[in-house]
């Protein structure tokens, strides 16, 4: 039995798309081969998971994966999904020959056509730091390839050459014999089904019209990615053969952990450290936003832990309806080397409230943790 795509990601069948990127990210965050160099295991189990997310996350792949269970998606190259071919089951059953000729009883697709097929889709992990997700930001990357070959133009065909058509099929791309009461047709082995024939093949590229190659790409990210995006860069994917279009590139985001800053959703989170006096009297401070420093007032008497809301100074949204808030936790800082006369000074405010304030036997210190935990 294959992997279930829900409990690899650890959420129920009824899971909502929320909760499956949620998911996803947390489980991307600690598998990434970034975090885990050279670990195996990591960098498989990273692979099945975004394999999981690309299926759950699209609602159509979902319902063919609900209904037909992962077999829906083990054919037809990376991220196309697609069904066994019939004539290939064939083929397993009564051989090669025999199942060239149910394709052609019964109309399988069977053996490739040599005609322009598209290229493949491909994918690419691409590893940002918190802000340049935050801010957006343009990205070379180097992908190798298939690229249509520059001499003979993708044709396949020798430059100052053409193709001709082919005598044993007479063009048709088929060949049929006779079976007693019935006519049978089947792919001509000669062309493949293409109907023509390359007289001269490109040296280049042997008469495929494409040759593996690294290019380098520029991928521009929109602000607001975070971890489990897929952008698509149309037609960069492999080169088509014999002329055919190209596929596209899907750049898979993952966003590095930030030192001060964290997000949930488009909120930017973040904590500020603050004296105790600040608290207690009151302060105007500045806090790192994501362009600049952000003033921020603090009322007296302010409690340890409070978060203030800077509305409409958090993170762009992908679909370009504003910003998200931007969240300040305050903390106190507690000093650590007090010196003789600060100590003084402490004692003198801790009698300042009395006998009451130390019942319980809890020190005034132990309140003053207590209190800003």
């Amino acid at each position: 039995m294959g992997n279930d795509y829900y409990e690899l990601l650890g959420v129920n069948r009824d899971a909502s798309s929320g909760e499956i990127k949620k998911a996803y990210r947390k489980l991307a965050v600690k598998y990434h081969p970034d975090k885990n160099p050279g670990n195996k295991e990591a960098e498989e189990k990273f692979k099945e998971i975004s394999h999981a997310y690309e299926i759950l996350s699209d609602a159509s792949k979902r319902r063919q994966y609900n209904q037909f269970g992962e077999g829906a998606f083990q054919y037809g190259g990376a991220g196309t999904g697609g069904f066994h071919d019939p004539s290939e089951i064939f083929r397993e059953v009564f051989g090669g020959a025999f199942g060239d000729i149910f394709e052609g009883m019964f109309g399988f697709g069977g053996r490739q056509r040599r005609g322009p097929r598209r290229g493949r889709d491909l994918e690419y992990d691409l590893t940002l730091d918190f802000l340049e997700a935050v801010k957006g930001t343009t990205k070379e990357i180097k992908v190798r390839k298939y690229e249509t070959c520059n001499a003979c133009g993708g044709s396949g065909a020798k430059p100052g050459t053409g193709k001709g058509t082919c005598s044993r099929c007479g063009g048709s791309g088929k060949i049929s014999q006779s079976g007693g009461f019935f006519s049978i047709s089947r792919t001509c082995d000669a062309c493949g089904g293409a109907g023509e024939i390359i007289k001269e093949p490109c040296p280049e590229c042997s008469g495929i019209g494409r040759k593996e190659a690294t290019k380098k790409i520029s991928v521009k990210v929109p602000p607001g990615v975070d971890t489990g995006v897929r952008l698509r860069l149309s037609g960069e994917g492999e080169a088509g053969t014999h002329g055919g279009p190209s596929g596209d590139l899907y750049a898979a985001i993952f966003v590095r952990e930030h030192n001060f800053f964290s997000r949930r959703e488009y909120d930017l989170l973040s904590a500020v450290p603050v004296s105790f006096t600040q608290l207690v009297f009151g302060d105007e401070i500045e806090t790192p936003g994501i362009d600049a420093d952000i003033s921020l007032s603090i009322p007296p008497g302010t409690q340890s832990g409070q978060v203030f809301r800077l509305k409409g100074k958090g993170i762009k949204r992908l679909d370009g309806r504003g910003r998200g808030d931007q969240l300040v936790k305050v903390r106190v800082e507690i000093p650590k080397n007090l010196n003789a006369h600060q100590k003084k000074l402490l004692r003198e405010f801790e009698a300042g409230f009395g006998k009451k304030a130390a019942k319980g036997g809890r020190k005034f210190a132990d309140r003053m943790k207590k209190m800003f935990e």
